[in-house]
């Protein structure tokens, strides 16, 4: 088995993702224990039909069934269960949702477990949630919040070396009229938290792309329609899409 930490910017449950999904799951044993988490949309009320809709993706589209892990609020903890897995996957939601379950019930070190042998995929929101630091970025695009930062649960950082917050969504131009890159935030916004940042970087993750890091070799493989930027201090390092780095170019 490959050991693998798999970050994508959207789209994680779209045609394009179908071949990055089954080359992860194709590198574990026949017998894996594949589960969806699904807490970062844990508080919706159409929760119960985002887990039909992904778990159809996966069985129907990717052809590798999964089963779903119920861990929607800081009162229901499956972290003996995630542990056990060896393929777990979450996505869309709230980035700081997820952080507050998962800080409460001990889910980093879970999903650490999982990493010792096996992969872990978090999309959008759950991706968010992994770096050094979250950006609440409801609180700030819907609520009006001024820009900050939320420690963040830091599992990109033991699992890869990379003291980086995560951005999904880094292309984003559903504004149309008005910047809604940087998920959804915008430049402005996104120079007033990288002010706050002191030495972290910004990994940001266009929509329809990821990036896997192979913890076995050390290498980095972009895939999907953009690209991943490695943002510190206002200066941006692309890595394209199909490129092969070493994990090493992202410290």
């Amino acid at each position: 088995m490959t050991r693998q930490l798999i970050l994508m910017g959207s789209g994680e449950n779209s045609p394009v993702m179908v071949t990055p999904h089954q080359n992860a799951i194709k590198t574990l044993r026949k017998d894996a224990v594949r589960v969806n988490l699904d807490t970062p949309y844990g508080f919706q009320e159409n929760a119960d039909e985002l887990t039909a809709r992904i778990l159809g993706y996966f069985e129907k589209n990717v052809q590798f069934p999964a089963q779903d892990i119920h861990a929607r609020n800081i009162h229901e903890s499956a972290t003996e269960i995630v542990a056990g897995a060896d393929w777990v996957f979450s996505g869309p939601g709230s980035p700081t949702y997820a952080l507050k379950v998962w800080q409460a019930t001990g889910m980093r070190d879970a999903l650490l477990s999982v990493l010792e042998r096996g992969v872990v995929v978090m999309a959008s929101a759950a991706g968010m949630s992994l770096g050094s630091k979250v950006m609440p970025v409801y609180e700030m695009y819907k609520v009006g919040s001024e820009p900050h930062w939320l420690p963040g649960l830091d599992l990109l950082g033991p699992a890869t070396g990379i003291d980086a917050t995560v951005v999904a969504h880094y292309n984003n131009t559903q504004g149309g009229t008005h910047d809604t890159r940087f998920c959804f935030i915008g430049e402005k916004r996104m120079r007033a938290l990288e002010e706050q940042l002191d030495g972290t970087a910004v990994l940001g993750i266009d929509e329809h792309t990821g990036i896997a890091f192979n913890l076995d070799d050390g290498t980095a493989t972009v895939f999907g329609k953009g690209v991943v930027t490695l943002r510190r201090n206002g200066i941006e390092k692309i890595f394209e899409n199909k490129s092969l780095s070493q994990i090493d170019e992202f410290r």
